[in-house]
């Protein structure tokens, strides 16, 4: 099962890596744009900062995939690195990873219905009337679920792991 699902992962990753390309790449052209167009044009676009903004979104969810796989997203370090016990440790680390799955698990469940109703509504940016509102929304369910897959290939490494590995 953990081969498996590293193979889907490493998948995901490529892809993942991908987006953020095009996301970071997209951010810092717009906002350069921007500038060139505010101070040496004097015309500021009217949709360059919004769709920046959106871009920034992705950023935050598709990086979120990358840390969780490094197992360098917010968690409880510290506290872990204080436990001496080898085993406690391993447990406590187990009960926190089952916390976030089942976080990311709300967050794909709550949050996918929303975005394929607000796309069938068929809501438009304000500035941007060929863009989509659900498109952008659909960032967070697919974040979470692709999170939710590195998360589970960190939890089952965790429990074939051996003691002081």
């Amino acid at each position: 099962m953990l081969k498996i699902l590293k193979v889907i992962n490493n998948l995901i990753t490529k892809i993942a890596q991908t987006a953020l390309v095009f996301f970071l790449s997209g951010m810092v052209l717009l906002i350069f744009v921007q500038v060139i167009y505010r101070y040496i044009i004097k015309e500021p676009l009217s949709w360059s900062e919004e769709l920046a903004t959106y871009f920034f979104s992705g950023i935050i969810f598709f990086g979120a995939v990358f840390l969780y796989r490094e197992e360098k997203h917010i968690n409880m370090s510290m506290a872990l690195d204080a436990i001496k016990n080898a085993k406690v440790k391993k447990v406590i680390k187990i009960i926190a990873d089952i916390f976030i799955i089942l976080f990311l698990c709300a967050m794909t469940f709550y949050t996918y219905p929303l975005a394929r109703d607000i796309l069938a509504l068929g809501g438009v940016s304000p500035s941007m009337e060929w863009l989509k509102l659900g498109w952008i929304f659909m960032i967070v369910p697919v974040g979470s679920m692709l999170s939710l897959l590195m998360m589970l290939e960190v939890l089952l490494k965790t429990f074939v792991e051996k003691e002081g590995a």
